[in-house]
């Protein structure tokens, strides 16, 4: 699939939680969820930080397993059941990460039903392409020097960054695997310096203009990615803004954002199985699973000068809140824009006193953080009609509040928050629609738990 050059694009509003006091205080109020982060028992890290699917290798036919066995010269002598190849192939794979020279993945139905169609046709047909949706937490103990001089410790717990594997196929050596931040945020691609110098990537003349959660515009150099496959199907070519992506976990090679994600109809993040799906444009998409029902979903706004998606989001029946949706913050923001929609003042009774407490985005930009209000009622999306997110009991959703500099500057377009993974992750899936003419998101959670907080 042929990718067109973007004009303007690269906004990563990548959003960290910080603190200047004991990481211990990380959270203050903990954020439960109702669900472990590392959603599914398969993904186990390898020694060198890439995480290898057991379950995905499983999915697999016992003649694919081979297959890719046979290729990178590993014998299956004596092996004649599917299990015996799949630990074979496990155990090869978490040795050397980057042998395969296949897709790991296959073609769906988007629910993780085989497909009909060959998983070597390029989004012919109704194929949906399905991948792991990786999860990734912060480099534990790190201390984060910022920009504007402050400096700050962070605590991995709680701070989940979805991720994708991208096997990117140059030409001119081996293909090598990227692990990208899927970032709804971010209208483009973006890749740390040392991966383009370390992969010999090239430099285009061709200038970059980016903005980050901080609110500062600056140039950067230019890259490009020839051709890349995830799961069965083969894109390109995809430019790349070249930036440092500040204290981003260090397993991530960059950050992947609209500019691929529009190139399709619309995209399920499931993370009961921890898969993407994305489905061909021109394709209606199917129904959910019978045992999932959706419980919040808003039509989406594009952000002409940036590029990106806001919503409305209505939060314990106060609202509604303009609100970004950034899959790439690890937490639900509020400006005071925000706190002010929702019909609240500073010193309302509902807000709580925050010390100590910052966020930074990927242009390593601290901000302060001042208040924090809980949630523990119900989060809508638009004028949905439907029932709502509930966020009693274990979902309960702390919403940390303060100047931060991008909302700041959107002021004028009504925003007032930032819709994090936080949020996304107290549903059992996301659905998000580019395409038609009604670009929405949904929130999808298991029927009987829908059902039990109705």
């Amino acid at each position: 699939m042929s990718l067109p050059t973007p004009t303007v694009f690269m906004l990563p509003f990548v959003l960290i939680l910080l603190s200047s006091v004991s990481t211990h205080a990380y959270l203050g109020t903990p954020l439960v969820q109702a669900r472990p982060l590392l959603v599914s028992p398969l993904l186990v890290q390898a020694a060198d930080d890439i995480t290898v699917s057991l379950g995905e290798i499983r999915s697999m036919r016992a003649k694919e397993i081979k297959a890719e066995l046979d290729r990178n010269k590993i014998s299956t002598a004596g092996m004649f059941e599917k299990e015996d190849l799949v630990q074979r192939l496990y155990e090869a794979r978490k040795q050397n990460p980057y042998q395969t020279s296949t897709p790991q993945t296959s073609a769906t139905n988007g629910w993780g039903e085989q497909s009909k169609a060959s998983t070597t046709n390029d989004n012919q047909g109704t194929n949906v392409l399905e991948a792991p949706l990786y999860l990734t937490s912060l480099d534990a103990g790190s201390r984060i020097a910022t920009v504007n001089g402050a400096d700050f410790s962070v605590d991995s717990k709680d701070c989940p960054y979805p991720s994708i594997r991208i096997q990117v196929t140059p030409g001119w050596q081996s293909q090598f695997e990227l692990n990208l931040l899927l970032d709804t945020a971010c209208s483009g691609l973006v890749l740390r310096p040392s991966v383009v110098e370390k992969y010999k990537l090239p430099s285009l003349s061709t200038p970059v203009t980016m903005t980050g959660a901080g609110g500062v515009a600056s140039q950067t150099g230019l890259t490009q990615l020839e051709s890349f496959r995830l799961g069965s199907q083969t894109f390109g070519p995809l430019p790349a803004a070249v930036q440092d992506i500040g204290a981003l976990p260090r397993s991530l090679d960059g950050i992947i954002g609209l500019s691929f994600l529009t190139q399709f109809e619309g995209m399920d993040m499931d993370f009961r199985k921890g898969t993407i799906s994305l489905y061909p444009k021109e394709n209606p998409l199917p129904s959910p699973p019978s045992d999932l029902v959706v419980v919040a979903e808003g039509d989406m706004s594009l952000l002409p000068s940036l590029g990106i998606y806001s919503v409305d989001v209505t939060l314990g029946g106060r609202g509604p809140v303009k609100m970004l949706v950034d899959s790439g913050a690890s937490d639900t923001f509020l400006s005071w824009r925000g706190v002010s929609d929702l019909g609240l003042s500073r010193d309302s009774k509902f807000l709580n006193p925050l010390r100590g407490m910052g966020a930074m985005g990927s242009d390593s930009v601290a901000m302060e953080l001042t208040h924090r209000i809980n949630i523990s009622s119900k989060l809508n999306l638009g004028r949905s009609l439907k029932g709502g997110l509930p966020l009693n009991d274990s979902r309960r959703l702390s919403i940390d509040i303060g100047n931060i500099a991008i909302l700041e500057s959107l002021r004028g377009d009504g925003v007032g928050g930032i819709v994090g993974i936080d949020t996304f992750m107290r549903s059992d899936s996301v659905r998000m629609t580019f395409q038609n003419n009604r670009r929405t998101i949904s929130f999808l959670l298991n029927r009987g738990e829908a059902n039990g907080s109705s």
